[in-house]
């Protein structure tokens, strides 16, 4: 199943070099722009150190942009549940949900920078434990339930929200993995399923790609076992005049990030050569994870991924904000204008009418020439 639904992911990471009030607005564009496009839904998320990502409150985001979008979803992406109170998450979404008129979802997870949680006191060896406890938490909120539980990590007393959605049900969505207990919590919550292509691309070494769409295709298979699932998927998709200038026009931003952020704030062993920057990124485009060239081939590589996923529900293009500001939005114009119609098929009517056309022009065409030829006097059809 080709994907008939397009969203954007950003975190958003952007360079510490840029001073953190122009990116903010740069990124309250970005949601307008997907807006424009026509994408339908957009993701963004939440951090709290590292100097790369600046924005704390996701949740605030869209509160400011409610009033500017009229269409587009917008999704928390993603909220660390063990980073806040239940309560508090279940409260805000809530909220969220009327200000858009039943645009919100709740994208969450457990929590991704140790220095996030150093900060806040929250225990790293605990968080999945931490996570589950809140996820049952928040989902039985905003389903409408009393909760009355004590964990380590959060206590609710007789727990209820005040506000009821605009649309019911709100949507919860979990990004992460898909291991054995991901799923059991998925299909035990009623959540649906964000996963990334191949997580964390910045992070990638020669030698370290393997075959990530095959593995996520067999965890896909583990989801779809447990009964009917919803699945997103983000993945890393330019479009541009040929994969050697995409490369050309990536390659300065994803060794900026590589080395700034997962090399130096995070503490990866990562090479600090371009030709070894270079070298990964090549080797994700082979393998089909990365989606870099001109329009045709990204809808043929976006049609071939989706073969091998088993389908894919809706595909989230991520949005990296360290790649320079005129060639990302290029890129998903042109995706927008060239690469989801084809996806869509919006072109299958026309070329069907078209061809008629040709034929019956054609047709018309015969009988002319044999009518001009024919002896003067003798019978035509």
């Amino acid at each position: 199943m080709l994907p008939t639904s397009f969203g954007c992911f950003t975190l958003p990471f952007h360079p510490p070099r840029r001073d953190p009030f122009h990116a903010l607005h740069e990124d309250i564009d970005l949601v307008l722009l997907a807006e424009d496009l026509g994408f339908d839904e957009i993701w963004i998320g939440e951090h709290h150190s590292g100097g790369w990502g600046t924005l704390a409150a996701p949740d605030m985001l869209i509160a400011a942009v409610a009033r500017e979008t009229h269409r587009i979803r917008l999704g928390t992406g993603v909220i660390p549940l063990t980073y806040h109170h239940p309560l508090h998450v279940a409260e805000r979404i809530l909220l969220l949900d009327n200000l858009t008129r039943g645009r919100a979802i709740l994208g969450c997870g457990p929590g991704a920078f140790v220095q996030d949680m150093e900060m806040i006191g929250v225990d790293p060896t605990t968080i999945r434990e931490h996570f589950s406890a809140a996820l049952d938490t928040v989902t039985a909120l905003v389903r409408g339930e009393t909760v009355d539980i004590e964990t380590p990590w959060f206590t609710a007393r007789q727990a209820q929200l005040q506000q009821r959605p605009y649309r019911d049900p709100v949507e919860v969505v979990v990004a992460g993995s898909l291991g054995p207990e991901a799923i059991t919590q998925l299909s035990k919550t009623g959540t649906s399923a964000l996963v990334n292509l191949t997580p964390p691309w910045g992070a990638m070494r020669p030698g370290m790609i393997g075959d990530p769409i095959g593995d996520l295709a067999q965890r896909l298979s583990n989801l779809r076992g447990q009964g009917d699932a919803t699945v997103r998927v983000n993945a890393f998709v330019h479009v541009c005049e040929s994969r050697e200038a995409g490369i050309e026009e990536i390659m300065g931003g994803w060794m900026e990030q590589r080395l700034g952020l997962y090399r130096a704030s995070l503490g990866m062993p990562l090479p600090g050569s371009e030709t070894s920057g270079r070298a990964v990124l090549n080797a994700l485009i082979d393998a089909g994870v990365f989606i870099v060239g001109p329009p045709e081939s990204c809808a043929e590589q976006i049609t071939d991924l989706a073969t091998r996923l088993g389908g894919i529900d809706t595909l989230i293009l991520y949005v990296p904000g360290w790649l320079e500001t005129s060639a990302l939005h290029t890129g998903l114009r042109r995706f927008a204008h060239e690469v989801a119609p084809r996806l869509r098929r919006w072109h299958e009517g026309t070329r069907r009418s078209l061809d008629a056309a040709v034929a019956e022009a054609g047709r018309r065409a015969s009988v002319r020439a044999a009518m001009a030829s024919a002896p003067t006097g003798s019978p035509t059809s």
